[in-house]
């Protein structure tokens, strides 16, 4: 099993959570109160997984969600399920909703988690990013039936899609921006030596 270090963010909610009383509970999450604060928590943990096709992509794919009435561009993502570790689900959500099949965990490199809604849904997904190849990209097999498309973006266009609204879920949005930044920031130190 992989360990994790604990951010102080992530250490707080703990104790605020193991002093929650649960209010409503089912086999997929509970809602806990703490005073006057109430939380959704998931009860597996959840990863997501940046996909970066030869260092200059991002693989996305447009999931179907029913309460948004259509699809919706994401990264890769789902809960660690039983007798599984982070890193094994990581690869398991990759191939289900991309197609692209990566068995070696050595290669997933972790990323520092983030805060999905502080006030409601303080969720630390396990991120993690992988680089794939352009023939592990085009020899994908086929994605659950919730994915209409898979496709991969440069980072040009990710910023427009981002300008745009085409891709709105924040938690997606985030990751990406984090990603935009430090190619950006990379771009930027590369041409000042």
């Amino acid at each position: 099993m992989s360990l994790k270090k604990l951010t102080k963010e992530e250490k707080y909610y703990t104790s605020f959570r193991d002093s929650a009383v649960t209010v409503f509970q089912n086999q997929r999450f509970s809602l806990l109160e703490n005073e006057d604060y109430h939380v959704v928590e998931y009860h597996t943990q959840q990863v997501i997984v940046l996909p970066v096709l030869e260092n200059k992509s991002v693989v996305m794919p447009k999931v179907f969600r029913k309460i948004l009435g259509g699809a919706v561009w994401e990264l890769p993502a789902g809960g660690v399920q039983k007798n599984e570790n982070p890193e094994e689900a990581a690869l398991r959500e990759l191939r289900e909703e991309t197609g692209i099949s990566i068995t070696d965990i050595s290669r997933l490199i972790p990323e520092n988690t983030l805060v999905v809604s502080p006030n409601r849904l303080p969720m630390f997904p396990s991120i993690y990013s992988v680089n794939v190849s352009e023939n592990e990209f085009d020899s994908r097999s086929m994605h659950d039936d919730e994915v209409e498309s898979v496709d991969c973006f440069s980072i040009n266009t990710i910023k427009a899609m981002i300008e745009t609204g085409e891709i709105i879920t924040s938690i997606t949005l985030a990751i990406l921006g984090r990603f935009i930044l430090a190619q950006d920031f990379q771009t930027v130190n590369s041409s000042s030596i």
